[in-house]
Parts: structure tokens; C-alpha cells; sequence
């Protein structure tokens, strides 16, 4: 999933994504989920009945289509997430079961009681109102009657900010629908439940399960406070019909090669661009580069800035270097509005999430046969950036454990794969943050175009910092890198800048 500003990744992914991330099923669209990198509205299917003995796994499908790990495969339009059938997925059907090991719903954690009397439990989220969390909740309540989920919907863009006044207001819901890099804000906040005798209770939750990535963001100070629940990782999409015309092989493998061909798919008289940069998220797209040197946000222990060192200035030259070959008209835009430029042949080379490729199907069908994606161009080293979104239980919670009953019923392997990946009918466009998902052979049979994704998970890196206050220093970052990409100062100062103002926010 990236967003364009995690936060508003949070939104524009929501907007747009649920992009990869979140989705509604039956046929109507999905609520999307925020990903700094814009989102798409994917619809994902509804969930089968849960049931105290799940079904079983359906069968392979049809063979995969090109990969984004694949420098020379065909274009992704190949891949089949277009729009979702129609019609619901149910119980009786192959195409309603997810893949993933089958828990038992109905037993998830024994030895956590379900409450005497009926509780309600308040889940505040941008994507209570898709039909799939709606048949979760529907789901959920039949195995445990006695608590009943009350959605909060909120605005992605808005959430982090009102749970925020809500923790200190000591008016915070149960459950919340977390951005990941918000976690550790909260957590320091003591204002989180930290999750670790739930899990190790649980049979459906396996800490070592996760990709590592993913569980990271959601620990803080060596402890479990969330549990990731959908996500992404960052490639290139690239112009396969404009790479023709140029002479252009295939996509580029290293940052000399990016550059090479940016220039020469660079036709101002055209209105043409080889790359395309946008100043208000303009540290999160830089992140890659910087971890692809071998570069550092922050020391282990969180106290100390490192990205303004040789590494990260030599990354922060290199990507304002290639406003030379970007549209200046977009730079003051975000990724998401963004598409349109790459939908209509403006820019060649486009930095996302794999709910592009959704997006690029469900909005820009003419597009299809002409574009393709590949993983990162690299520097010394592969490295991409992971977002997702996490649930989280917050302290004041009157509920704990029949709200830990429901998150965890969420993150059971075959509602994750569900929520994520979907099915042939309703195919996602999200990757679920666990091992045994992205590496089960049938997980992208429906949405080939994930693999690649998936696959770059390996090398993925979350710029959630290790420290309270990150937050404040990210957004020095961002805004320095924006003023160099404006060209009101060189990278390098712009990066001694962020440094020196983001350290005294990390000291407070």
C-alpha cells in the first residue's frame, strides 16, 4: 500500500485504495485504505460464513500472468483485478474461500472469556461501511453473541488527529483501524494496550508469522501493540508502449539506468516526462533511495537523525536530480492525482503501491497493454518502503478482552487473505502482512501483478522511527526535500536543515 503522506496515505489510500488495502465485497466498491502512495477503491469479497469448522481451501486457478519482479514481462494489464464481479461470494462456492490455514473462528482464544452480558464495542476506521467488514462483524456476532461491533466511521485523513484529541479527552473508542506509523505514537502515549499475553493465548495470531516489516511498526519498546493487518510495498510502473518508442528495453535495474532512461523519455515540447515527484510527500518518496544506500532514518536506539549523512545526501541529490525529468505542474500535487498524469501518457515512470495497478483498470481500462511494473531501480542494495494499517486496542477500554476478540477474529489467516487478496470474482489489490499468505502459491493467482510486490517485501523497510517523536522530525523532512525539490535550496542543506531542527523535536 503507498500513500501519499502515510497520514495522508491514510486518506488518498482509503480514497483510493484500499489499494491496495481496504475493500468492500459483494459488488460494490471497497472503502480504500491509505497508502502514502495514493490509494484505490478495490472491492474485496464478502467473507464466508464463520463457522466452528471452516471450509475447506479452494482450488488453483488459472496460471499467473506476468510478475512485477519480471524486468521483460508483458504489460500488467494482463493481470486480472479489474472491477469485482457482481455477485457474492458464499459459503457454497469455491470462489468465496480464502486461502490460508483454516482456524477454528469460533475458538480462537479459549482461555479469554467472551463477557457475561452484552457489550458493545466502538471500532473506529474509514472502512466500517464496506459490505466485507460489515459481513465480518455479522460473522463475528453469531460466535460470540454477546458483543456487538459499533463502527466509528472516520475520514482517513482525519482519524489520526481525532483519536488524538479523544486519548486526551478520555473519550477513545475501543478498537481503531491504525495507521502503521502511528503506533508508536500512541503506544508512547501510554495510551495502547500492549498486546503480548493476548497473542501468546491466541491460536490464529503467530507473532513469527508476520513479515517482519510489518511487526516491527507495531512494536514499541519491545512490545506488541497492534496487529498489522493489510499493507504494501513500493515499485515502479512504467509506460511499456512510451519505453517502446524510445528504444527502451525494459524497465530500469539501477539508479544510473533510471536516470539514463528518464532523460530520454523526457520530451518537453511534447509535454512529455520521464519521472514524476511530488513535494508534499516528498520524504516519503525518498525513503527508498536513502535505505538503498545503505542510509538510516535514526540510530537503533531512536535518539539520534542519520540521514544527513554522505549516504543520505548523495540519495537526496539523486532524487531531486530527476525534477529535470518531471512535470512541474504536478509537483505541488500528491501521488494520487498523480495517475492521471501516467493514465494519459505524461510521465513514463511512476513510484506506487500495487493499488495502482487497481486503479489503472478500474478508472483507465484504455490503458491496458501499455504500462507494466518492476521493482525499484537499486543503489548498493534492494530497499523499498512497507505501509500498512494496524488494529489497535486503546487503554480506555472498558471491554479489553471482547475487544481483542474481535481483532483477533480479523486477523485470523483466512479473513486477512480474505480482506486482502480476495478472490477471482473480487480480486484485491492489498498484501497481507503475514508469511504464510504471500507465500502460499494460489495467493496471487487472482491479481498477479502482487506477486512482484510481495516479493519486494524482503528488502521492504518501515519509516515508522523509533522514537515519540519521529512524527515532528518527519515532517521537518518533508518539508525541506520539498523546498529542494522547489529548488529554494540544494539537498544537502535541505537535509542539514531537517537534521538539526528534527534532533531538538527528537529530544523533548
Amino acid at each position: 500500500m503507498h500513500k501519499p503522506n502515510r497520514s495522508i496515505a491514510a486518506l488518498i489510500a482509503m480514497l483510493m485504495l484500499l489499494p491496495l488495502i481496504a475493500a468492500c465485497g459483494g459488488g460494490t466498491p471497497a472503502v480504500t485504505q491509505p497508502t502514502p502512495s495514493g490509494a484505490q477503491a478495490t472491492s474485496v469479497p464478502a467473507p464466508v460464513e464463520a463457522t466452528a469448522a471452516p471450509p475447506a481451501a479452494p482450488e488453483a486457478t488459472s496460471a499467473p500472468a506476468a510478475t512485477a519482479t519480471d524486468a521483460t514481462a508483458a504489460p500488467a494489464s494482463t493481470d486480472a483485478t479489474a472491477a469485482p464481479a457482481s455477485t457474492d461470494a458464499t459459503a457454497t462456492g469455491a470462489e468465496a474461500q480464502p486461502i490460508g490455514e483454516q482456524v477454528d473462528l469460533a475458538n480462537l482464544s479459549p482461555s479469554v472469556a467472551d463477557p457475561a452480558a452484552p457489550v458493545t464495542i466502538k471500532f473506529a476506521s474509514w472502512v466500517g461501511e464496506t459490505d466485507t467488514m460489515k459481513k465480518f462483524a455479522e460473522q463475528f456476532h453469531e460466535l460470540h453473541p454477546n458483543i456487538t461491533i459499533d463502527f466509528q466511521d472516520v475520514p482517513a485523513e482525519e482519524i489520526t488527529d481525532k483519536l488524538l484529541t479523544q486519548v486526551a479527552g478520555g473519550t477513545a473508542p475501543d478498537i481503531a483501524y491504525l495507521d502503521q506509523s502511528a503506533v508508536g505514537d500512541f503506544a508512547s502515549r501510554s495510551a495502547l494496550v500492549d498486546l503480548s499475553d493476548y497473542v501468546a493465548a491466541s491460536s490464529a495470531v503467530k507473532p513469527n508469522d508476520y513479515v517482519p516489516a510489518f511487526i516491527d511498526a507495531a512494536t514499541y519498546q519491545g512490545k506488541l501493540y497492534g496487529l498489522p493487518f493489510d499493507g504494501e510495498s513500493t515499485g515502479l510502473f512504467y509506460r511499456t508502449d512510451l519505453f517502446q518508442a524510445a528504444g527502451i528495453q525494459g524497465p530500469p535495474k539501477t539508479w544510473q539506468e533510471l536516470e539514463e532512461d528518464a532523460k530520454k523519455l523526457t520530451i518537453k515540447d511534447k509535454k512529455q516526462y520521464g519521472f514524476i515527484l511530488f513535494a508534499p510527500e516528498s520524504a516519503y518518496y525518498w525513503y527508498p533511495w536513502l535505505w538503498q544506500t545503505g542510509g538510516k532514518l535514526l540510530s537503533e536506539d531512536g535518539k539520534q537523525i542519520l540521514f544527513n549523512n554522505d549516504d543520505g545526501k548523495r540519495a537526496a541529490e539523486f532524487y531531486v536530480r530527476l525534477k529535470d525529468y518531471a512535470p512541474v505542474d504536478f509537483l505541488n500535487s500528491n501521488s494520487y492525482d498523480g495517475r492521471v498524469a501516467f493514465a494519459n501518457g505524461t510521465v513514463a515512470m511512476y513510484v506506487a503501491g500495487a493499488w495502482f495497478a487497481g486503479t489503472l483498470r478500474s478508472e483507465f481500462p484504455d490503458t491496458e497493454g501499455k504500462w507494466a511494473a518492476a521493482p525499484l531501480p537499486e543503489d548498493k542494495q534492494c530497499a523499498t518502503t512497507v505501509a500498512g494499517d494496524t488494529l489497535v486496542i486503546f487503554q480506555q477500554s472498558k471491554n479489553k478482552d471482547a475487544a481483542w476478540k474481535w481483532i483477533e477474529f480479523l486477523s485470523a489467516p483466512q479473513n486477512m487473505a480474505l480482506w486482502n487478496i480476495g478472490t477471482s470474482a473480487s480480486p484485491g489489490s492489498l498484501l497481507p502482512p503475514r508469511k504464510s499468505l504471500i507465500e502460499d502459491p494460489r495467493a496471487f493467482e487472482n491479481n498477479e501483478t502482487l506477486k512482484g510486490f510481495s516479493e519486494q517485501l524482503k528488502c521492504g523497510v518501515t519509516n515508522a522511527g523509533n522514537n515519540e517523536n519521529w512524527g515532528q522530525a518527519e515532517e521537518l523532512l518533508n518539508e525541506y526535500l520539498g523546498k529542494a525539490l522547489f529548488g529554494e535550496m540544494t539537498a544537502a542543506e535541505a537535509l542539514d536543515q531537517a537534521a538539526e531542527e528534527g534532533q531538538a523535536k527528537l529530544a523533548k
